[in-house]
């Protein structure tokens, strides 16, 4: 390949990834991007169709309280879309994160929901999984409350 043409490629490539992600009109829109949240945090979402996933782009496990001597994991995201093309405010699912102590592990779950997605922006109604009381079995206090925020494209 000629440096030329290895540069025109580049070149394409490099503005490719600079380009803004396109407008999205429902929920039913591939919703595919990195996503700021109201206090500045970054998470990726990754759009499967019938499912998306959302991972934290920062440390997440920071400030949580948990037991002495528990592990905390990131929080991970699982949305589920009801059917193909499903109308806007059909996504919903959990937000997930996993403690551990020693060979005992308990993952922790709250529910979630998008409630709406236009322009750039997903609005959701979510909450934080809360530290298992016990492992081994796990036991959990009550749920945490539930927050509206609203995740804007990077």
């Amino acid at each position: 390949m000629t440096r030329a043409a290895l540069a025109a490629v580049l070149g394409g490539a490099l503005g490719a990834c600079g380009a803004a992600p396109p407008s999205v009109a429902s929920c039913a829109d591939n919703l595919e991007a990195v996503y700021v949240t109201p206090d500045g945090a970054r998470w990726m979402l990754l759009d499967g169709g019938a499912t998306l996933e959302a991972y934290p782009l920062f440390p997440d496990a920071g400030g949580v309280s948990a037991p002495a001597g528990m592990v905390v994991a990131p929080r991970v995201l699982d949305l589920h879309r009801a059917t193909p093309g499903a109308p806007q405010g059909q996504l919903a699912g959990v937000m997930r994160r996993r403690y551990t102590r020693g060979g005992d592990a308990c993952e922790a779950h709250a529910p979630a929901h998008v409630v709406a997605c236009r322009g750039a922006t997903l609005e959701l109604v979510l909450a934080d999984p809360a530290a298992p009381l016990a492992v081994a079995p796990c036991a959990y206090p009550a749920a945490a409350p539930s927050r509206r925020e609203v995740w804007t494209r990077d």
